[in-house]
């Protein structure tokens, strides 16, 4: 920050404190002292401009300074020493407006400059002090945003590559049963992938992520047919919420991977919205054997979930069912 940016940031405080330092150095002279109104005035007019001048040249130290004497001490000495110059300066020509009866008025009016300055030099190194740290603080939360921005990416950048993992792995398992149903199968997914590649935004309205799940239920139904049964309880209130991109269909993709899902043993998906948590609960058909699978559905979601909202997802399950819950963002 420049001298004259820091000048008019605190303008405010140099003209209240120069008057009010004025009227607290007029005090006594004005009930000690025989001069007129328009002395008082001047005296006045007199000590509120050394005090801006005081104000200018501590802020100025404070930003240009000549190395290696760039020192607290030093700066509070060079500007008294100008501040003395100064007066010294133009003492020949107001030390008569001074009626109080002094031996050694320069001296005094040394003293009080020096003081001064001194009140001033340090209120002005406290504000630069505060306003340090603030920027540090500041500058330490945009890095921290920036590395949750860095993380935010590499993990929505996992997410395209498990998703095909999974589509190209049921693929694969439609081409061996029914090719007719795999070519369908294919040129949904296609369609589906166009969609939400094309999507950019971090999080995204609870309502859009329903369509899209709604697509990719259609997507897994051509597969598994009524093998798959997918309920929803959505409070219309809640449709204006927002949700990070993906996030309720890496939940669903993960339903599947991990259970048994036939027309014998029908798996069902229910998503419930009330206020700003979304449950998803299913029932478990744990697999015999796992399939091959990346191991970062949930853990990807929770981190995204911890960045993007400050709220890590809830796992609550049983031998019964498995249900997930996590918080909503509110616009």
């Amino acid at each position: 920050m420049t001298t004259k940016d820091k000048i008019i940031k605190r303008l405010p405080v140099i003209l209240l404190t120069s008057f009010a330092f004025g009227l607290l150095i007029i005090v006594p002279i004005f009930f000690n002292a025989n001069g007129t109104i328009e002395h008082i005035l001047l005296i006045l007019l007199m000590n509120i401009s050394f005090s801006i001048i005081s104000w200018i040249l501590n802020i100025t130290f404070s930003v240009y300074f000549i190395q290696p004497i760039n020192s607290v001490a030093w700066k509070w000495l060079v500007s008294t020493f100008c501040l003395i110059l100064l007066m010294t300066s133009l003492h020949s020509t107001t030390k008569k407006m001074f009626t109080i009866p002094i031996q050694n008025l320069w001296l005094f009016r040394a003293l009080g400059i020096t003081f001064l300055n001194s009140i001033y030099f340090v209120f002005n190194t406290l504000v630069d002090t505060l306003e340090s740290k603030l920027q540090l603080e500041i500058e330490n939360s945009q890095l921290k945003i920036n590395r949750l921005q860095k993380e935010l990416a590499q993990l929505k950048n996992q997410l395209n590559p498990h998703f095909l993992f999974n589509a190209l792995s049921s693929l694969k398992s439609l081409m061996r049963g029914d090719p007719q149903i795999a070519e369908s199968y294919l040129m949904k997914l296609s369609e589906f992938l166009r969609v939400s590649i094309g999507q950019t935004n971090d999080v995204v309205l609870l309502q859009d992520e329903l369509f899209l799940c709604n697509d990719y239920i259609d997507l897994q139904k051509m597969r598994f047919q009524d093998g798959l049964i997918y309920e929803t309880e959505i409070d219309p209130n809640s449709l204006h919420h927002s949700i990070p991109f993906f996030a309720l269909q890496s939940l669903i993709e993960n339903s599947l991977k991990h259970n048994v899902v036939s027309l014998m043993n029908p798996l069902t998906i229910r998503v419930e919205v009330k206020g700003n948590i979304l449950t998803i609960i299913n029932n478990v058909q744990a697999l015999l054997t796992e399939e091959a699978s990346s191991k970062i559905g949930l853990q990807n979601l929770n981190e995204r979930m911890k960045i993007q909202t400050g709220q890590p997802i809830v796992i609550d399950k049983n031998q019964h069912y498995f249900k997930v819950q996590l918080t909503l963002l509110s616009l």
